[in-house]
C-alpha cells in the first residue's frame, strides 16, 4: 500500500488576471490558494471567460490568438511570422514584472506554452497554415512542416525562456491537431475522408517529404481526387471503413503510409528541438504522456523519455508507478481542472492523489476562481501534509 504524501500544488493562471485590479491584490489571492507554483501562459488561443472576482470585467471576451509580452525581435530573424500583442496588455513588460513579483512571494514561476492552437496566426499567415489537399488553409493550426513555422516556435521558446527563466514549461499543442466536423453540415464525413482532410498538406511539409524520397506532390493530387468522389456521396458500409494501420499501409499504393511517417518524424523532431531548448535553459518539461498511436497528432511516443513531469489521472498507485516508466526522478501531477462546486469533493479528490503517491496536483485556473474556491484548494492541499 502506498503511504500518503504531502503534495506540491500548481495553479494555472491567465496573465491579464494577474493585473486586475492590480498585481499586488492578485498575488494576495494567489498566495491565499496555498499553491507553491504558478503556471502562467504568455500566449493564448480563442476563448471567453467568466472572471467572478474581477471588479470591472467579469465577462472577458477573448482574442483569436495573442501574446502577453513584448517579443525580442532579434530572435525572429529566420521567420516572417510575428504574433499580435494582446489588447489586454497595458505595458509589454507587465508579465516580466509579474514573474519577478511571483518569485518575490516565494512561489515558483512556470510557463504554459500554447503552440499550434490559435486562429490569429493561421488567418494572418495562411501560406504557413496547415493545408488540406485542395490547398485551403485550416483555421487554428500552422504547418509544422513549414520551416518558417518551426523557426517561429523555436524563437518564441527561446524568447520566453530567456525572458522569464521558468522552473517548468507546460508544452501544449506542439503537434498536428485533428479536424472536427464543421458546425454547418447536413451529411456525415467518413472517418477516412476526415483523416485525409486533417493531414498537413502544406507545401513546406510536402517539400520535406519530396526531399526524403516520398512523392508527396503527386500523392496530394491523388488524395484530392479521391476525396472529391468520396465527399460527393453518402457514406455506405463499404466506404465507412476505419482509419487504422492496415488501411494506411495499402492506401494509395503505400504512399499515404510513407507520407504519414514523414509527417510524424518532422513533427517529433520539432518537439524534441523545443524540448532541448527547455532543458538547456535549466527548465523542466511538463506534458501528458504520448500514446503509441500517432495518427491523430503526428507525434511519436519517443518524446515521453524527455518529460520531467507528467499530467495524468491514475486510478491507483500501480497505474501511477507504471507512468514513471523507470524514471524515478519523473514527477507525477494529477490535474483537478474541472469545476468544483463544494469543498468536500475537492478535498476528497486531492487526498486520493496523495494516497496513491502523486508528487503534486494542479488546478485551473486563476482568473476563473472565486475566493471560496481558492480557500478550498488551500485546505485540500494542507490536509495532505497531515
Amino acid at each position: 500500500m502506498c503511504t500518503s504524501t504531502a503534495l506540491r500544488s500548481a495553479l494555472f493562471a491567465y496573465p491579464w488576471a494577474l493585473q486586475r485590479p492590480n498585481l499586488d491584490a492578485a498575488l494576495d489571492r494567489v498566495v491565499a490558494s496555498g499553491c507553491d507554483e504558478l503556471v502562467v501562459t504568455p500566449c493564448y488561443h480563442r476563448a471567453d471567460f467568466f472572471q467572478p472576482a474581477d471588479p470591472s470585467m467579469p465577462i472577458c471576451y477573448g482574442e483569436y490568438g495573442a501574446v502577453f509580452f513584448g517579443i525580442d525581435e532579434s530572435l525572429y530573424d529566420e521567420t516572417p511570422i510575428r504574433p499580435r500583442l494582446s489588447r489586454l496588455v497595458d505595458d509589454p513588460d507587465d508579465l516580466l514584472r509579474a514573474a519577478e513579483a511571483v518569485r518575490a512571494r516565494d512561489i515558483e514561476l512556470s510557463l504554459w506554452m500554447i503552440y499550434n492552437f490559435q486562429d490569429e496566426l493561421s488567418d494572418v499567415f495562411p501560406q504557413f497554415a496547415r493545408h488540406d489537399p485542395f490547398g485551403n488553409a485550416h483555421r487554428g493550426g500552422l504547418s509544422l512542416g513549414a520551416p518558417e513555422v518551426a523557426a517561429y516556435f523555436l524563437a518564441q521558446t527561446h524568447d520566453v525562456l530567456t525572458r522569464f527563466s521558468p522552473s517548468t514549461v507546460w508544452i501544449e499543442s506542439l503537434y498536428r491537431r485533428g479536424m472536427g466536423m464543421p458546425s454547418k453540415s447536413r451529411g456525415p464525413i467518413t472517418p477516412r475522408s476526415q483523416f485525409l482532410l486533417s493531414l498537413d498538406w502544406n507545401q513546406g511539409m510536402r517539400s520535406q517529404a519530396e526531399a526524403s524520397g516520398v512523392p508527396a506532390d503527386a500523392l496530394c493530387a491523388d488524395v484530392a481526387n479521391w476525396l472529391r468522389d468520396d465527399l460527393a456521396r453518402m457514406p455506405t458500409n463499404k466506404t465507412n471503413g476505419a482509419v487504422d494501420e492496415d488501411w494506411l499501409a495499402g492506401a494509395f499504393d503505400g504512399g499515404l503510409g510513407a507520407y504519414v511517417d514523414l509527417c510524424r518524424e518532422v513533427t517529433t523532431r520539432l518537439w524534441e528541438q523545443t524540448g532541448q531548448l527547455i532543458h538547456d535553459a535549466g527548465s523542466r518539461i511538463y506534458h501528458q504522456p504520448v500514446g503509441a498511436n500517432s495518427l491523430g497528432t503526428d507525434l511519436d511516443a519517443r518524446v515521453n523519455a524527455s518529460m520531467d513531469r507528467l499530467m495524468i489521472s491514475p486510478a491507483d498507485a500501480a497505474e501511477l508507478q507504471a507512468a514513471r516508466e523507470g524514471i524515478d526522478s519523473r514527477q507525477i501531477y494529477v490535474p483537478y481542472h474541472g469545476q468544483y462546486d463544494d469543498k468536500e469533493t475537492l478535498v476528497h479528490d486531492v487526498q486520493h492523489a496523495s494516497s496513491i503517491g502523486a508528487d503534486g496536483v494542479s488546478f485551473y485556473a486563476y482568473g476563473l476562481l472565486r475566493d471560496e474556491q481558492l480557500s478550498w484548494i488551500r485546505e485540500a492541499v494542507r490536509k495532505t501534509a497531515g
